[in-house]
């Protein structure tokens, strides 16, 4: 049986990559902020073609303390 190519995501460090590395002069032309949808959106399209994975599972933080937290007061 040939092995499967399982992609895991964490959401949230994607997330937080887009926003902080891309500029926030990217915005809808009312002016919201779009930096951080387009770099996980482009990530994830180049990590697809790059790797043609079976399956993807992307996990994000819930609205509770987590790790995060305890690594980085201000988060």
């Amino acid at each position: 049986m040939p092995k499967k190519n399982i992609i895991l995501i964490d959401g949230n460090s994607l997330l937080y990559r887009a926003f902080f590395g891309l500029p926030t002069t990217l915005t809808t032309s009312s002016g919201v902020i779009t930096n951080a949808v387009y770099g996980f959106t482009s990530m994830s399209i180049r990590l697809i073609k790059d790797k043609k994975p079976d399956s993807i599972a992307v996990a994000f933080d819930k609205g509770i303390k987590t790790f995060r937290h305890d690594t980085f007061a201000d988060y």
